[in-house]
């Protein structure tokens, strides 16, 4: 029979191995950052192989990512392109069809639930002009930072809007960059003889040995074509419609 002082310590020696562990567990937990990609897109519609689809799952196949999610965008600032988008719920359900079979892949409402809380924010100060309400990436990635402080969000973009990015074309441009910590995935479609392909290469080397921290990678050819949404808003032919899009 064990003496009651063998008991207690037993009890004492076990129940501090067992919070030990647990700790063990919690710091190797938050040690170990969620790696997420972001694709913004209009999904007006979501293109098939040679466009969004074959970039969507070249994203799902790198290796670092726990997740991608792709986000329609729910609020163009430019009117002129605003007017001319299906409704929000529409695009979300066309890029569902499109993606939500891939492995990895998420389509999220994270657009709109950003604008939403702006909006509040908003009203809450008493003003109701939400039409003139302008939100970029950073808000995104604030919102997305604070409710997800162990997670590293990577943004991806095409090679033209790379540059117009790290030309400083954007709001918040390099305050974007720093809240990604210079993540950047970016793709050019090598098809496309007017872009200048050595321009785009020394842009991104010049960014990593600055505020890109040496992050910014450019996705391999994916054989991406001319195909875009506009050409499908614009025809009607089916044969057409059938090699554009997906599924």
């Amino acid at each position: 029979k064990r003496s009651k002082p063998y008991l207690i310590c037993h009890s004492i020696y076990f129940t501090t191995y067992n919070n030990i562990i647990k700790d063990l567990i919690k710091m190797a937990t938050i040690t170990r950052r969620k790696q997420v990609c972001l694709f913004g897109l209009s999904g007006d519609p979501p293109t098939g192989y040679g466009g969004h689809l074959s970039i969507v799952e070249a994203l799902s196949k790198i290796n670092k990512f726990d997740e991608v999610l792709i986000l329609p965008v729910c609020h163009h600032n430019y009117s002129s392109k605003r007017n001319r988008l299906l409704p929000f719920d529409d695009r979300m359900k066309m890029c569902q069809l499109a993606f939500d079979n891939i492995p990895k892949v998420r389509v999220s409402l994270c657009e709109k639930r950003c604008r939403d809380k702006n909006i509040q924010k908003l009203i809450a100060k008493g003003d109701s002009a939400e039409e003139n309400l302008k939100l970029g990436t950073a808000d995104l990635l604030d919102m997305l930072i604070a409710e997800n402080p162990y997670t590293d969000y990577s943004f991806t973009l095409g090679a033209d809007t790379f540059m117009d990015l790290t030309e400083w074309k954007w709001r918040r441009s390099k305050e974007i960059l720093e809240l990604l910590g210079g993540r950047l995935i970016t793709f050019f479609r090598s098809g496309n003889t007017t872009f200048d392909h050595e321009r785009f290469v020394s842009r991104v080397k010049e960014v990593n040995t600055t505020l890109g921290e040496g992050n910014v990678e450019i996705l391999p050819d994916l054989n991406l074509t001319a195909i875009s949404s506009t050409q499908v808003r614009s025809t009607n032919n089916e044969q057409d419609l059938d090699d554009i899009l997906h599924p």
